[in-house]
């Protein structure tokens, strides 16, 4: 069963469970933290699922300019879109893979959660990222961590962790700079993941507030 299917097959529990185990208050948590301004703003959420990430950062951080949706699982796309059908003043959805994307237009912010642990090449998949970005655009992502929980969830999702030097390494080389860690306040995601952000270039200043301290 490929990862697609997997997903497919999950997705009419999906957001449920995330709520159960605390995933959309800790990244509300995280999007409070950063603190970002949309109203004139391009998203791309990378790997959307059923939509909590960026359901997340648009209930802290309001309306963007436009959203782009991407992920290769059909079901939980028209899941996420119908959810987020007012989260940008535009919004559309793309039902493929990272390295399949190709957009005409780069990103002020880029979301991925839980993305790299899926890839077989994650340098190659966050100069992806990267390409995606304006200059001076953010990245944002939520990364496993290394836990003994992570095998109980390998054996269905098959998926990766990274220590976070690995994941600043792997970030660094891929030519982002300002990279951050952000850590989750509590619960299951506290214990199982950590969030980074990053920018594309020197130029700072497309958002209004900069992160806090992690």
């Amino acid at each position: 069963m490929t990862l697609a299917e997997r997903y497919e097959k999950g997705a009419d529990r999906w957001a449920l469970t995330l709520e159960r185990l605390g995933f959309p208050a800790a990244y509300r948590f995280l999007f409070s933290r950063l603190g970002l301004t949309l109203h004139d703003k391009d998203v791309c959420d990378v790997g959307t699922g059923c939509g909590d990430f960026t359901a997340a950062l648009f209930e802290v951080s309001g309306q963007a300019k436009s959203l782009t949706l991407v992920d290769p699982s059909l079901t939980m796309l028209q899941r996420a879109r119908k959810r987020l059908k007012f989260a940008g003043r535009q919004v559309q959805s793309m039902p493929v893979r990272l390295d399949e994307l190709t957009l005409q237009k780069t990103h002020d912010l880029v979301l991925g959660a839980h993305v790299l642990e899926h890839l077989d090449d994650p340098e190659h998949g966050l100069r992806h990222f990267y390409d995606l970005l304006k200059p001076g655009g953010r990245l944002v992502l939520s990364v496993s961590k290394p836990h003994l929980c992570q095998w109980f969830i390998w054996l269905r999702w098959r998926h990766r962790w990274y220590h976070e030097d690995d994941v600043c390494d792997l970030l660094q080389r891929a030519g982002f700079q300002s990279i951050e860690v952000h850590r989750f306040p509590n619960g299951v995601p506290a214990r199982c993941s950590h969030a980074y952000s990053a920018f594309r270039g020197v130029n700072q200043d497309l958002f209004s507030n900069q992160a806090l301290e992690s």
